[in-house]
């Protein structure tokens, strides 16, 4: 707005008025008019009044426009001149005028135009093309008459949100992109996201380019008289694999026709695209209308060879791109989305501590080339071009401007202002370089001063680009041609996005600009979210210090990193970041950058580059040279392979070679792979250097000669979904596993199924022996520096010195695999087996004859852990019938067999024949809170007590007259004894009447009067409780029972429960135990796919671990006096510990010792000591139920020594699986059986050589991992996750899906970056610990181990000890146990249980049916698929999948052809396995005949069926077996031979094939008794990365049934499965079981056409369906055909009905919810409406 004050006011209103004129004049508009008032003409069209103007949205955006804007007001007219006009002033005049589109009166859109810099545009719109809402630049009209609009020049920044950050190898992955962060005045932290054409995204800052397509062919006519037919070349769209990896750019090809002696030929040669022609012509061609390559695929045509003349020339331009950058998506002004393509494998990984490849997702919303076209100055300033002078050329050819001045600038600036780089030639091959500041215009005369001098230097090249700041490339088009003085000059601007704000500076002097500049430089690849870097100038002003801390961090107390040198060129802080500064001086003590760096910018894609070495084929003649060698990184993003084949003119002294890359076949994995591929290629020279090949592969020979032709060598190719982690911890000197194309795979090129760990362990400074996993160690392999050392599964080694290293140091080598994992499949279907189950284990009748328990399921009294008496308790069932109503054994008698008074008596008590099945489980907790009864005697009256009673037990007190009847004494005895226990008479007591006289026990008495006769008869009697009652409740129950009175006899609890406390009181209150059964219980999912039996046996264990010694915190006891023997026969029924004290010792005096036992593991809570000392003895001294102790020395301990030992009794079981092989022996609980892993090399014995015992004291369950260390006579130990038969199924996994295996055990989570499971206490290794023979060595938690020998063990061997703290155990398949109690089971008692396989998803053979895939490891791609397969059909069918989730994706099924091929029928005498594969695709049902001929050779016929005897067709010639492998016979009918052999002579096998017509469905045979034919169950794997790698996972919930619903007269609704073989017997039994959720989709967009998905059918056998189930139908909103397996031979017979009608289709939809019924061959009687 132009102020009105004054002259200067008026000067600058005539000022405006004259450019607002000549604004006017330039755009049309009529001198003199009321501009934008109504007035004025519209040429020929009508005058139309402008509109007004409310708003523009959005109201700003970047400066190269592109963006749809949305203008609101009122009065716009849907007209042809319906126009916005953009105008600004300064900093430069630009004015733009674009056509409106009409939406309605009120709002029109417009699309923003670009400008050539950041300004506030003035938008006006006009309606008729003249009548403008307001001037140009005019605001003085107000609100209404022009709007402003905002143009920016920035790029993204700021910390963002990416909803997926995990992507595949392959395909697309559609990432959303929104701002986070803080949020300051209503705004998130960074720039808004703005809209418009030019949003582009980048995976990954690679500047790798790709073939594109070609441009149209010109044609320049070299005379008068070429034919237009004859002009016409035809350009092969596509080129072969090797362009991309030779050719980078634009290239303009030309052919010309050329006279040589009177003969027409051509020739061609290219050059860089928009440049002069130039280059160099190749050899002449013969006219021809054949296809003729000219480089790398790119191939042309003549369509005719006549009417050519000479100069006639073709040109077309090979246009490349970069497939790394995409166009974007603007969602909102926070939010974007990026379909982001897979990255460049050959670009460095921005963080290789994390698994897969990590690239920084750039956005750019100015475009996606941030770099003006290059301007060309030559030496003498006399030649000069900007951008490309291709039709410079039209006019002269004399400027020679040739490809040889031509530059690309690549790359993804970075930098924090736009800036102009500068290229000056120094000599005809190296250049120098410096940047500065837009429009500096000191520097186009100086070369001096921190923006002027030049900063670098260079080396022109071609292939590479020379990086030269910030991010921005250069590489040239050729390598001549250029003189020094030559200069190029190019513009740089500020498109792309950063994981760093802007730079803030404070400053702590007079610090000027250019000093103050300070460069941010690298990606940020923190996860910590918003990270503030403080750079600071120390005292020294040539050094400073730096420190981050979190933005959202008040305290600013982090520690400084200190004594980095202030300089010029990148200075690396952490996580990625560099700084440095424009100048080096100038700086002051004191002086702080500060900036954010931001997380959200990574994304990661899982795989990893994989170039296989080249193996020989098998074919191949001895006697090459020697193998060739291959390097590079794989470009390519699917599975392929080259096949480099030994050619030319020789036999066994070949110097050339060709190759042709293929690509796999999509077939059943069951079957070989096969390759398919283009052509070979020329020959080619060997070369004993790297020879590209294709997609970044180089092959060297090292021998160039002595290969023998047509040998054959194969390089597999694939983007391998698996990482290579560093090494941990950092090497000292260094070596690195990463690199070199070291890429974890299964050694035979495929993706490894589970994760692993590589150990490196040096045996002296110059070498090493490496472990994967838990197997055993190689050999000694020494340090090679000059080459990657491959250890194993394709992980290299590469060493950056070759000695030096300290022997006995170990490094680990995370090796992680990214296969996604499938877990279940199902489908929307009710049928038979929807679900697994799994039984309850029932015990045996056997079970009832064994001691002690004899069937009894009544388990151990337990403690809670957290209560704070000691107690002895028992439990048992209460006298009274059973449930099978006879008298059941009485409980009493059995105490004193337990040991009432010894110890804590925590224990189960037998019943012995008590046949109820189980109990209910049990609570008690003590009440008992002190209190005293009232007082008794004959003078009761006269004597009151008071205080609260302080003592633990209950005691029953008595008080007399005595002495002068003016003194009392007092005696007590426990509660439940007599006065034959009591105390010694108290006699020193006076009567009061005043006051209280203290008692015992904080109880105090007060009497009446002040004496009494001394009699017996005037004796006061009370009783003080405490302990001494209890509550119980069952479990489910609320509310605990009414207090109780310990009695010391059996009190009944409540269904058949009693306790016995051995004592009267003196129990804790609050004290909580548990009384359960004594069962197995199962549970889990079962995943196995057959139906199958499990037994679980207890084993005999009457073990005594050896004692373990704990000295007291104040003894030195050693040697023998730390010596005790356990001897005898363990007779217990339950697992105790037992604990010896040392009570009394004394120097040279005998020790006396006190002792207990308690349930294992229930130490807290425990029984307690005995009462009374005992002496220690040489002898055996017995403690109870056979076990007995002894010194080597009964003097010389200290008090408070304590021995522990565990005797074991009912605690250890092994299962079975259906009679198969029983599992190794395992305990319930605690401190279990040490397991050897199965890689174990060593002869040492578990559980004999090295032992586990103690009590586990820990809270989780786990396995402690003990590895034998060099030397064999040390060890340590780590605390793992807990593995289930870690060391039975550590080489091969566990049966059944998702067992713990033993990859990760030897992680050591101080490392950092393990596996997430190893946390908390586990995951650390414990320092060397030297064996000692026979004594327990403690490691933690009250777990031991105990060597028989301290040496003689072999380095690298694992041990297993499962220590457990719950009883919970798995077997196989999903199946789970839970023991009741943790001992105390009767040796030989057997339970069994019984789990049923499932079919969750099943579907119509006629496809379209969803299927819901759980697992995890799901990425969401364009790339995601699922495979059904299976071993017999090797039918395979791949589908696309719909990413929901990275745990669940969907699936639609398409038809599958049935099985119609029958088992085989064997005549012979012989071995008679055969296997039958494939579908049949025959026309009519027909018999195959396999013969055997000899033992290892066959032949085959094929007859109609029922023709088989009318031999019109002869054997087939006759083949060998090959075992094992599946041979073709015809049809898609395929058999396999039994790899076990044993086949004679004149065996004979006879197949039906059937042919079934499911169009038709006349006949659907019974193709065989028993099974789901024609139905057919496959597997379900899913892929990300388009088939490269596919889950492995194969069991029961992984499969998807083919097949129909089946019903037929004989079959059962109860226990029919619905299948050809187990069909139902009603067809509303059969609709039920159908699929759930039909629904229509658009399965092709183009042909409309739509899928039926989730509808199903039901295939009804021969016969008359009538009643229940047959009649009056349901839907159930289900879409079904019924179909008649034979047409017309089945009927509904409506005539018993269980309602009126058969109603089917529309007439059920109100309540069916749509569903829908359909007949096809079935008829229907007596049915009325249908």
């Amino acid at each position: 707005r132009v102020p009105a004050q004054g002259l200067n006011a008026m000067m600058s209103r005539l000022q405006l008025a004259v450019l607002c004129c000549a604004l006017a004049c330039a755009h049309g508009l009529p001198r003199g008019s009321d501009y934008g008032s109504g007035k004025g003409t519209a040429g020929s069209n009508a005058y139309i009044a402008a509109p007004t103007l409310r708003s523009v949205s959005p109201s700003s955006g970047t400066r190269e426009g592109g963006a749809w804007l949305t203008i609101t007001g009122s009065g716009f007219r849907r007209s042809t001149g319906l126009k916005a006009k953009f105008v600004t002033l300064s900093p430069q005049l630009e004015i733009d005028t674009v056509a409106g589109t009409f939406v309605d009166s009120s709002t029109i859109v417009v699309m923003a135009p670009h400008r050539d810099a950041a300004h506030v545009a003035h938008i006006t719109v006009t309606n008729d093309g003249t009548a403008y809402s307001a001037l140009p630049a005019v605001t003085q009209g107000g609100s209404g008459t022009y709007l402003e609009y905002t143009y920016v020049s920035l790029a993204p920044w700021g910390p963002w949100n990416l909803d997926n950050h995990t992507l595949s190898s392959q395909g697309v992955g559609v990432v959303a992109v929104s701002r986070k962060g803080r949020i300051t005045d209503g705004q998130s932290e960074g720039s808004i996201f703005y809209a418009g054409v030019k949003l582009f995204c980048a995976a990954g800052p690679s500047t790798r380019r790709t073939f594109s397509h070609f441009t149209d062919v010109e044609f320049f006519d070299g005379g008068d008289t070429t034919l237009t037919i004859d002009q016409t070349l035809v350009v092969t769209p596509s080129v072969s694999d090797d362009y991309d990896y030779f050719v980078h750019a634009d290239f303009t090809y030309e052919l010309v026709v050329v006279l040589v002696s009177n003969i027409l030929r051509w020739k061609w040669r290219k050059w860089a695209s928009g440049m002069f022609p130039s280059g160099t012509f190749s050899d002449l061609f013969t006219l021809s209308t054949e296809l003729v390559e000219l480089e790398y695929g790119v191939r042309v045509t003549f369509t005719t060879v006549t009417g050519k003349q000479h100069g006639d020339v073709w040109r077309f331009d090979a246009i490349s791109m970069s497939s790394f950058v995409v166009k974007g998506a603007h969602v909102s002004d926070t939010t974007v989305s990026c379909p982001l393509p897979t990255p460049d494998p050959s670009y460095p990984d921005a963080d290789p501590h994390r698994e897969g490849l990590q690239q920084e997702l750039k956005i750019s919303m100015r475009g996606k080339h941030g770099f003006s076209m290059p301007t060309y100055v030559d030496k003498d300033l006399r030649r000069t071009v900007t951008g490309d002078p291709k039709y410079l050329a039209d006019l002269t050819e004399d400027l020679k401007f040739g490809e040889d001045i031509k530059i690309y600038t690549e790359g993804y600036f970075s930098g924090p202002d736009e800036y102009t780089f500068e290229i000056l030639m120094t000599s005809s091959s190296t250049f120098q370089w410096r940047k500065y500041r837009l429009g500096e215009s000191v520097c186009k005369t100086s070369v001096e001063g921190p923006w002027c001098s030049f900063k670098g230097t260079g080396t022109v090249s071609v292939k590479h680009a020379v990086h030269l700041e910030h991010g921005v490339f250069v590489k040239f088009a050729t390598l001549i041609g250029k003189q020094a003085g030559d200069r190029w000059t190019f513009d740089a601007y500020t498109f792309w996005s950063t994981t760093y704000s802007p730079v803030t500076f404070q400053a702590n002097g007079e610090t000027s600009p250019n000093n103050a500049l300070l460069y941010v430089d690298g990606t940020f690849i923190g996860n910590e979210g918003h990270m503030m870097y403080e750079v600071e100038v120390m005292a020294d002003t040539s050094t400073f210090r730096w420190r981050r801390y979190l933005s959202t961090d008040t305290n600013t107390m982090t520690a400084w990193h200190e004594d980095y040198y202030v300089g010029k060129q990148p200075i690396p802080l952490d996580s990625g970041i560099s700084v440095y500064w424009l100048t080096s001086a100038g700086k002051h003590r004191g002086d702080r950058w500060t900036f954010t760096a931001f997380s959200g910018h990574i994304v990661t894609w899982l795989t990893k580059s994989y170039i296989g070495d080249p193996v020989p084929a098998p074919g191949n003649v001895d006697g090459d040279a020697r193998a060739p060698s291959v390097a590079g990184v794989y470009y390519g993003d699917d599975t392929a392979r080259l096949r480099v084949e030994i050619g030319g003119d020789c036999t066994t002294s070949c110097t050339q070679f060709r190759w042709i890359k293929e690509h796999p076949l999509t077939r059943s994995p069951y079957q070989p792979v096969e390759w398919y591929g283009e052509s070979f290629t020329s020959l080619i020279e060997m070369e004993s250097h790297d020879q590209k090949l294709a997609d970044g592969v180089n092959i060297t020979w090292g021998p160039t000669s002595g290969y023998k032709h047509g040998n054959t060598y194969t390089i597999s190719l694939a983007p391998m979904p698996t990482s290579i982690l560093p090494v941990r911890p950092v090497p000292s000197p260094f070596f690195s596993p990463l690199g070199l194309r070291s890429t974890f795979h299964d050694n035979m090129g495929a993706v490894p199924t589970k994760n692993s760990v590589f150990t490196v362990e040096f045996v002296s400074s110059t070498s090493f022996k490496w472990r994967k996993d838990t197997g055993p160690y190689s050999a000694s392999k020494v340090v090679a520096v000059d080459e990657p050392m491959t250890i194993g599964n394709g992980v290299n080694l590469t060493f950056a010195t070759s000695s030096g290293f300290i022997p006995g140091l170990r490094y680990l080598i995370p090796l992680r695999t990214h296969l996604p994992q499938v877990t279940s499949v199902v489908t929307s279907h009710n049928g038979a087996r929807v679900s697994p189950t799994i039984s309850q284990p029932v015990a045996a009748l056997l079970n009832y004859a064994n001691f002690p328990n004899q069937g009894s399921l009544l388990g151990d009294v337990r403690p809670w852990g957290k209560n704070r008496g000691n107690h002895s308790i028992l439990a048992y069932p209460a006298a009274g019938t059973s449930s099978g109503g006879a008298a059941a054994v009485s409980g009493s008698g059995y105490a004193s067999q337990r040991g009432i008074g010894l110890s804590n008596i925590i224990n189960a008590v037998a019943t012995q024949g008590y046949l109820v099945g189980r109990y209910p489980t049990t609570y008690v907790k003590i009440v008992g809170a002190p209190a005293v009864s009232i007082v008794t005697g004959a003078l009761a009256d006269e004597l009151t007590v008071s205080g609260v009673y302080s003592a633990v037990s209950s005691y029953v007190y008595q008080v007399e007259p005595f002495s002068a009847g003016n003194n009392f004494q007092w005696r007590k005895y426990p509660l439940g004894l007599s006065d034959a226990n009591a105390t010694v008479w108290s006699t020193t007591n006076a009567i009061v009447v005043t006051g209280a006289t203290l008692l015992d026990s904080n109880l105090s008495v007060t009497f009446r009067t002040t004496a009494y006769s001394i009699s017996a008869t005037n004796r006061w009697t009370f009783t003080a409780n405490s302990g001494h009652s209890f509550v119980h409740r069952d479990v489910g129950r609320a509310l605990w029972s009414d207090e109780k009175s310990i009695t010391g006899q059996p009190q009944q609890l409540s269904s058949g429960i009693s306790v016995q406390f051995s004592q009267r009181s003196g129990y804790t209150p609050g004290d909580q135990f548990i009384i359960s059964n004594r069962t197995i219980d199962s549970y889990g999912v079962y995943t196995g796919e057959v139906d199958v039996n499990y037994a679980i046996e207890i084993l005999e264990d009457k073990a005594r671990d050896l004692p373990t010694f704990h000295r007291s915190s104040s003894g030195s006891t050693t040697g023998l006096q730390a010596k005790m023997d356990v001897i005898g026969h363990y007779s217990g029924n339950s697992t105790y510990v037992y604990e010896v004290k040392i009570a009394a010792a004394g120097n040279g005096v005998l020790s006396y010792f006190t002792w207990r036992k308690f349930l294992h593991g229930h130490k807290d809570g425990g029984g307690p000591f005995s009462a009374y000392d005992r002496r220690l003895s040489l002898s055996p001294v017995v403690l109870g139920d056979g076990v007995s102790v002894k010194w080597a020395a009964i003097s010389g301990q200290s008090v408070g020594d304590t021995w522990r030992f565990t005797a074991h009794a009912g605690d250890t079981f092994r299962w079975q699986q259906s009679g198969g092989e029983w599992s190794p022996p395992q305990r319930i609980s605690n401190i279990g059986l040490i397991e050897p892993d199965a890689s174990n090399v060593g002869s040492r014995v578990a559980n004999v050589d090295i032992q586990a015992v103690g009590d586990y004291e820990g809270t989780k369950d786990a396995s402690i991992v003990i590895e034998v260390l060099a030397g064999g006579a040390s060890f340590r130990w780590k605390k793992n996750m807990y593995l289930p038969l870690a060391g039975a199924y550590s080489a091969s996994g566990t049966p059944g899906p998702y067992c713990c295996g033993t990859e990760d055990v030897m992680y050591d989570s101080r490392l950092g970056g393990g596996v997430e499971q190893l946390n908390d206490d586990l995951g650390l290794w414990s320092p060397p610990i030297n064996m000692m023979a026979t004594v327990p060595i403690h490691l933690a938690e009250g777990i031991h181990v105990m060597f028989a020998k301290t040496s003689g063990y072999v380095h690298g061997d694992i041990y297993f000890v499962p220590v457990k703290h719950t009883q919970h155990h798995r077997m196989n398949h999903g199946v789970h146990l839970a023991f009741g109690s943790s001992s105390g089971y009767s040796a030989g008692d057997i339970w069994t249980l019984s789990a049923t396989a499932a079919v969750a998803a099943r579907g119509p053979l006629g496809g379209n049916t969803e299927m819901v895939v759980k697992g995890n490891g799901f990425l969401p791609t364009s790339s995601l698929r699922c495979r059904l397969t299976d071993p017999r059909t090797l039918h395979t069918m791949i589908l696309p999948a719909r990413y929901i989730s990275s745990e669940e994706v969907h699936c639609d099924t398409v038809g599958h052809p049935p099985d119609g091929t029958a088992d085989p029928m064997f005549q012979g005498s012989g071995n008679s396995k055969l296997y039958t594969h494939g579908i049949f695709t025959g026309k009519q049902t027909v018999m195959f005949t396999i013969r055997m001929v000899t033992a290892i050779t066959f032949e085959w016929r094929v007859d109609p069926l029922g023709a088989e005897n009318d031999r019109t067709v002869g054997w087939l010639a006759a083949r060998p077996i090959s075992a094992g492998v599946i041979h073709a016979i015809k049809q898609g009918f395929a058999v396999r031979f039994s790899s076990d052999g044993g086949y004679a002579p004149g065996d004979q096998w006879s197949v039906i094939s059937y042919y079934i017509d499911l169009m038709q469905a006349n006949e659907l045979p019974e193709v065989q008794l028993g099974s789901i034919r024609p139905g057919v169950m496959k597997y379900v794997s899913v892929t990300n990365d388009g088939g490269s790698s596919w889950s492995v996972d194969q069991h029961g919930l992984t499969r998807f049934l083919f097949s129909d619903i089946y019903v037929s007269p004989s079959g059962d609704d109860v226990t029919g499965e619905g299948t050809s073989a187990l069909p139902y017997r009603t067809i509303q039994r059969g609709i039920h079981a159908a699929l759930s959720s039909p629904r229509n989709v658009m399965r092709n967009a183009r042909s409309s056409h739509l899928a039926y998905i989730n509808r199903d059918d039901v295939i009804v056998s021969p016969g008359r369906y009538t009643g229940a189930g047959n009649t009056g139908l349901f839907t159930m909103g289900k879409t079904v055909m019924i179909t008649a397996a034979r047409s017309g031979e089945v009927v509904i017979d409506c005539s018993i009905h269980s309602s009126s009608n058969m109603y089917i289709g529309d007439a059920m939809q109100a309540s069916e919810g749509g569903g829908k019924l359909n007949l096809r061959g079935v008829n229907t009687e007596n049915c009325g409406v249908v």
